[in-house]
């Protein structure tokens, strides 16, 4: 996201303003959170968030975890159905 945003010469409060003009009730310190990893992102936000910026969803995504998905969801399926972030060992 933080890619996208900068390609576009926003800063954070751009972004925050141009995603509050899309309808969502967001702030600076909330796309902080987001580009910072710090909160996992709803599906409306991440779709919300793809228009804004003018890409598809899944170019939000690092390159190639598509297959590395399916191999990580028995261990973390519990953890996301309860809204917890996964961190890496």
């Amino acid at each position: 996201m933080r890619k996208f945003r900068q390609r576009k010469g926003w800063t954070q409060n751009d972004f925050a303003v141009k995603l509050q003009l899309f309808g969502w009730d967001t702030s600076r310190e909330s796309v902080t959170s987001l580009e910072n990893q710090q909160r996992r992102v709803p599906d409306l936000e991440l779709f919300i968030i793809a228009r804004v910026l003018g890409v598809k969803m899944e170019n939000l995504f690092p390159r190639g975890i598509g297959g590395k998905l399916k191999g990580l969801y028995p261990q973390y399926r519990v953890k996301l159905s309860r809204g917890q972030i996964p961190r890496s060992s």
